[in-house]
């Protein structure tokens, strides 16, 4: 039954001929498509900078499920066409394989008229393959190797659909072993290339076409030799199996629907709490500290009341920082101050979320960031306490809090905030140590600090003076208007 099918050293050599004349126009056409998806990348790159803040904060706003519906809707989009220029790729560099007439243009013309046809039969070979894994995994081998052929029919013969699917078929059936060793050869070929240090990735670029060309070679070597078989009695099995692989993925969804649908908000809320206990960001461990994501009451102290507003402290419009680096993204939107019955509540808001901080600061050689300094004057006298600012602009402070970032080399999923308290005598800072990890909240884009009065020698009734250095503002020292506040 193997009478006229090549060795894999003839139909190698056929190859190389083929590749020396037609080798640059696959390779074009390859070009051109990856150009097209770079292009692509690179508008993504400017919608996030626009309206996003950057390529990494949108990332880490996609890691934190923070997308709001129209972004996620353009977000859908793109992707979606990144999968039609997939298709067309595919499609072009397959028509330029087989067509030796084709140059760059026509093939891509080509591969666009025929690149519906082509998802049509990929969906049909994927779903007859799933079905035949789900039997016990040795069919979805075997219908793996003998429709691995199934889109060359289509740009050769001009087959369509099934049509092509079972000229596939029948080309393999009785040589299945013999197609699925040279194959094992060829695919071998190209990861040893893959693997080679350096030149692997350049290596393996400059092979794909010789692959493309190989398989055609292999194609038409098995359908010449074929013997002639009668598919009529056949189709309807074959369309049976693709049936069901069409439709199981469909009846799971609309199984998991049902099921879950009135459980659906409850799952929802679940699913959110893990992921604010987890820190928020990514798999695995937390990029946020280990810092609880819910502010919580001491014990036997009740939480503070809802209705008491926090007292903005001062507003900054984005990307006033002095630079592009890390710093662009502590660029602080807002810090806000709620003076509970013992308590003093500070918030520090970031026009970006802290994982962006973590992901950007993780790249330098620089593991510490100071974000802010807060500075309190307690007994709103202006003669005592010490100077704020890098040129002192203001004086009469008596604490302060130092919010430093924290982010190792390489491993931004360690990143941690540090907040450290310091009382200023003399025009001196003198550390008091760190706030403990119940006074500090990281979550999202915010710095929570709880601070007892007691650790400030603050009362209920009085009023605290309050300002704070942003590390990279851009306009003068940083230092914010000084704001009253009335605890």
């Amino acid at each position: 039954m193997n009478s006229g099918l090549k060795d894999f050293k003839e139909l190698f050599v056929e190859t190389w001929a083929e590749y020396k004349a037609r080798g640059l126009t696959i390779l074009g056409v390859m070009l051109v498509a990856g150009l097209i998806m770079m292009g692509l990348v690179v508008l993504l790159a400017l919608t996030g900078a626009l309206f996003m803040g950057g390529l990494e904060n949108t990332v880490a706003l996609v890691q934190q499920g923070q997308l709001n519906r129209p972004v996620a809707v353009l977000f859908g989009l793109f992707f979606l066409v990144v999968l039609l220029v997939a298709l067309w790729s595919q499609s072009a560099t397959i028509a330029a394989a087989v067509d030796e007439t084709l140059g760059v243009r026509d093939a891509l013309k080509t591969g666009w008229r025929k690149m519906w046809a082509m998802g049509w039969i990929l969906l049909l070979v994927s779903s007859i393959v799933m079905v035949g894994f789900l039997c016990f995994i040795v069919p979805g081998v075997l219908f793996s190797v003998s429709l691995m052929f199934a889109l060359y029919p289509l740009y050769d013969d001009d087959l369509q659909g099934m049509d092509a699917v079972l000229a596939s078929h029948y080309s393999v059936k009785g040589r299945w072993w013999n197609t699925f060793g040279k194959l094992l050869l060829i695919w071998l070929i190209a990861i040893v290339l893959d693997f080679i240090p350096l030149l692997g990735q350049i290596l393996y670029v400059l092979f794909t076409p010789f692959l493309f060309l190989f398989m055609v070679a292999l194609y038409r070597n098995l359908k010449e030799t074929a013997p002639v078989h009668r598919q009529s009695s056949a189709v309807g099995r074959w369309w049976l199996m693709a049936g069901i692989g069409i439709i199981l993925p469909i009846l799971g969804t609309v199984g998991a629907v049902v099921t879950l649908g009135p459980r659906l908000p409850a799952i929802l809320q679940q699913m959110q709490q893990q992921y604010r206990a987890a820190g928020g960001v990514g798999p695995g461990k937390p990029a946020v500290n280990h810092r609880p994501a819910v502010e919580q009451s001491a014990p036997g102290r009740p939480a503070h009341p809802a209705h008491l507003d926090r007292q903005e402290v001062w507003h900054d419009p984005v990307g006033d920082v002095v630079d592009f680096g890390v710093g662009r993204w502590l660029d602080i939107e807002t810090v806000s101050v709620k003076a509970d019955s013992d308590a003093l509540r500070l918030a520090v808001r970031l026009h970006f979320p802290i994982a962006a901080s973590f992901n950007a600061a993780s790249t330098t050689a620089q593991s510490l960031y100071r974000i802010a300094v807060i500075y309190f004057d307690t007994d709103v006298n202006r003669q005592t306490g010490g100077g704020a600012g890098k040129d002192a602009a203001r004086s009469g402070y008596d604490f302060g809090l130092d919010i430093t970032l924290e982010a190792p080399r390489n491993a931004p999923h360690e990143g941690q905030v540090h907040v450290g308290l310091f009382r200023v005598e003399n025009g001196l800072r003198k550390f008091l140590g760190p706030l403990s990890d119940d006074q500090v909240q990281v979550r999202s884009n915010q710095v929570r600090i709880t601070i007892p009065y007691s650790t400030l020698g603050l009362q209920s009734g009085k009023r605290l003076r309050l300002s704070f250095v942003e590390s990279f503002q851009k306009q003068g020292s940083g230092l914010s208007k000084d704001k009253l506040i009335d605890l």
